[in-house]
């Protein structure tokens, strides 16, 4: 099953959003995003159930970045989530969260709770499955800093 939004397309992905929804979940989540594209008779895994992400284009390390997370090398690997949206040039939009907002290691009572804000990056899958560019900052916590948003950003 897969989570096509009209049924007319011809290039889509098998889910178009993949998380982990907190720090006590339970349950071990499935993260795998096939990409489809009918008309080219392409299939392709873009992350695997475990959260790697295949053909990793790297990551563009700007200053705003680094001062978030110091040295810190990002693994290819998607742990908290990571969102797709097709854009208007038939391009998927990928945004993935490095890291949650701090609240996600709260527990029931409100203890643990990290003092810090969502960071994430964002890439594009092209009509083949490739990824066009290396991961960017995308947001640190609400601030946007992407060239793209989301459109559940813009409402």
């Amino acid at each position: 099953m897969h989570d096509k939004t009209n049924t007319q397309e011809k290039i889509y992905l098998s889910k178009y959003i993949v998380s982990d929804p907190h720090s006590e979940y339970l349950f071990k989540q499935d993260f795998t995003v096939t990409f489809i594209n009918e008309e080219k008779n392409i299939k392709k895994q873009i992350v695997d159930k475990d959260g790697n992400i295949f053909d990793f284009p790297g990551v563009e390390y700007i200053d705003k970045l680094t001062a978030e997370l110091g040295n810190a090398v990002i693994n290819p690997v998607v742990v908290y989530e990571a969102k797709f949206e097709k854009t208007d040039d038939g391009k998927f939009a990928m945004i993935w969260t490095i890291r949650p907002d701090g609240r996600y290691w709260m527990d029931s009572w409100g203890f643990g709770a990290e003092d810090y804000e969502s960071l994430s990056l964002y890439s594009f899958i092209d009509s083949d499955g490739n990824f066009t560019i290396p991961f960017k900052l995308y947001s640190i916590g609400y601030k946007i800093f992407g060239d793209y948003r989301l459109r559940r950003d813009l409402e």
